[in-house]
């Protein structure tokens, strides 16, 4: 099943895709992978069993002559429920330069929505993965959990996980003058970065999407800004758009850090003014190309 990656940041849309598919349990049970991060979605393939993988790892498989993780969803999510290998679905995705395959029970489609569809997470008390979740949608009157896939390989695979990096202090006291508006949804990667921006001497504020930085920014004025582009509420195409479209930050630095990481997706942005692309997990080079924006 061949997936159209030509959605993603279209100039004058705040839309994108939504891969819906089902992990059975005592029910079904229903999640959303944004299409962006989606390569293929195939049978399951032949795997072989990796020696002290994972237990969420069932094995690898060759895909397009690519060796892939093949990762058991319902593990992970602890849902107690053994997959059919003849009718299972291997979503195979690529993001943060990895590819990796999920095994799911079910597609049931692809969806439309708008980034302003997905709800927090935090406005649904009966569930329970809060900390995997980047929001949640109400397609044909179902809950789908988008989950925190980066969220997911990073603690599966420690080796993928973005880390604390070696930080030149010889400009602290520069940096220590320029304040960081940063919005990011996953709750990992927003802590990582405040933590490594803090340390190299830059004030930080963080928010969890670019609606609630676009609420702060009237009452601060910071000198550059860093976003993610999925985030629920308000993206971070949005976030770009509406802020180049006022006097006062039309010329405000942006920096966008995604793991969407592709020539297309870095035209896109710097054609609608960002200044910068990052691609996850390149957290090293942030640092620098902050000091070059601002100092």
């Amino acid at each position: 099943m061949a997936l159209d990656h030509n959605i993603l940041l279209e100039v004058g849309t705040n839309e994108f895709e939504v891969v819906e598919f089902i992990i059975r349990g005592e029910r079904d049970n229903y999640y959303g992978i944004n299409v962006a991060k989606v390569r293929e979605i195939i049978k399951f393939p032949d795997v072989i069993h990796v020696p002290e993988a994972h237990p969420a790892i069932v094995g690898t498989a060759n895909v397009r002559n690519k060796i892939i993780p093949i990762i058991n969803l319902a593990y992970w999510l602890n849902i107690k429920y053994d997959y059919d290998p003849s009718t299972a679905k291997v979503i195979i995705t690529y993001f943060n330069l990895q590819y990796n395959g999920f095994i799911v029970d079910d597609i049931t489609r692809i969806h439309r929505v708008t980034w302003a569809d997905i709800k927090d997470y935090a406005t649904i008390s009966d569930f329970q993965l809060a900390n995997s979740v980047l929001g949640v949608v109400n397609i044909n009157n179902r809950l789908v959990q988008l989950l925190d896939f980066e969220k997911i390989i990073s603690e599966i695979n420690p080796n993928t996980k973005m880390v604390n990096v070696e930080i030149d202090y010889s400009k602290s006291d520069l940096r220590s003058k320029k304040h960081v508006f940063l919005a990011e949804d996953s709750d990992v990667i927003r802590k990582l970065l405040v933590r490594n921006l803090e340390g190299a001497g830059y004030r930080v504020t963080a928010f969890e999407n670019g609606r609630k930085l676009l609420d702060a920014i009237g009452k601060s004025n910071p000198d550059i800004i860093v976003t993610d582009l999925e985030m629920p509420v308000a993206d971070g195409t949005f976030l770009i758009k509406t802020l180049r479209s006022t006097d006062r930050f039309k010329h405000t630095p942006i920096v966008v850090f995604s793991s969407l990481a592709s020539e297309e997706n870095e035209k896109k942005v710097l054609g609608i003014g960002a200044n910068a692309f990052i691609g996850k997990p390149d957290m090293s080079i942030m640092i620098n190309t902050l000091d070059k924006l601002v100092l």
